[in-house]
């Protein structure tokens, strides 16, 4: 089945995703004890139980990719299911592919999708699963690509996924619950330099060595808040809103789920997967991950290629930018302060 073919039932089962690439540099541990079961109920104004996520540049999204041609569009990272219901309601020609590492968020849009039937399947799976599950779902080609990068509202606020400093929880921080290697495996066992490195491209941290010091030397730990306050005391406590500890959770989070391996997987499928037409439209929220998408989205769309002494392209671009800038998140969401999202349509 074409992306462009009429409407036709999707598979009802989605292989699990069970293998993800460990970031480089990061040793494969072994990791005898099992993770604390997570919830996977939804819960928030229009759904039930415990999932609770805010849509990022929704309606933006929605109007980047209105006008694809009729087929499969692939929401890459389904989370609460918001981006994916908008799409569905914004055309009736439309169908979704909704991929999502975390099983509590498969389950919260499959509910919250229900209604739309057979025009969406919700699978578990990361990135570099996306060409994998496409195919078993009967699809050569997509109409187009959304994603939504790095960690959701909802695995912040719960504090059994290891991922937020201001709540006590395991230190885990993994997207995908039940694979690879936890923050607790990785902080306790990574060298200083290793982590100093980490810390400083992938959290923009102040005194990344003297940080990387303080965990070591502390070491082992357990839980968010003693990682937390180690760190907080290197850099000399909270002096304004932002928690000391904010941009070290960031970097070790990236590093665990191997966010810039899982998101250059994703840029290179763009070619394969889209047709004439498509479009593909990422969000990121971290200097390093926008400028993955900047770059890969500029070289494919051939700016700042070479040029004829009449100034056309010596190599005919293979996409177009749908906007040069990007577009900024903002509003009542405090979270999206720093959300980028670019499109981008293949020709």
């Amino acid at each position: 089945m074409s992306a462009g073919s009429p409407a036709s039932v999707f598979s009802s089962q989605c292989s699990i995703g069970s293998k993800f690439g460990l970031p480089s540099g990061m040793k494969r541990l072994d990791v005898s004890h099992k993770p604390q079961a997570t919830k996977s109920i939804i819960q928030g104004a229009s759904l039930s139980g415990g999932f609770e996520h805010i849509t990022v540049l929704r309606e933006e999204v929605v109007a980047a990719l209105r006008s694809v041609p009729a087929g499969v569009i692939v929401d890459c990272t389904l989370g609460g299911g918001g981006h994916s219901e908008a799409l569905l309601r914004s055309r009736d020609d439309i169908r979704v592919i909704g991929i999502d590492r975390d099983p509590s968020a498969i389950a919260a849009a499959t509910e919250r999708l229900s209604d739309f039937g057979d025009r969406f399947v919700a699978c578990e799976g990361s990135y570099s699963d996306i060409a994998r599950i496409v195919s078993e779902q009967g699809v050569e080609r997509v109409s187009g690509i959304v994603a939504d990068v790095g960690v959701s509202s909802h695995q912040i606020d719960t504090a059994d996924r290891g991922f937020s400093f201001q709540k006590e929880g395991p230190l885990d921080m993994r997207m995908g619950p039940c694979v690879g290697p936890t923050a607790a495996d990785y902080v306790n066992n990574v060298e200083r330099q290793e982590l100093c490195d980490a810390l400083r491209a992938y959290g923009d941290v102040r005194s990344p060595w003297k940080v990387a010091g303080a965990i070591v030397d502390n070491r082992p730990f357990k839980t968010t808040l003693e990682l937390a306050e180690v760190i907080s005391v290197a850099l000399g406590g909270r002096r304004g809103r932002v928690h000391p500890a904010t941009r070290s959770f960031q970097a070790i989070r990236i590093v665990v789920n191997d966010e810039l391996g899982e998101l250059k997987a994703l840029l290179s499928l763009i070619p394969s997967l889209l047709i004439p037409g498509g479009i593909a439209s990422i969000i990121s929220f971290h200097s390093a991950e926008d400028r993955m998408v900047k770059r890969s989205f500029f070289d494919m769309a051939g700016v700042g290629s070479e040029r004829d002494a009449y100034g056309n392209p010596m190599v005919a671009p293979k996409a177009r930018l749908l906007k040069r800038g990007a577009v900024k998140g903002g509003g009542e969401n405090v979270r999206a302060r720093s959300a980028r999202l670019r499109s981008l349509e293949w020709m």
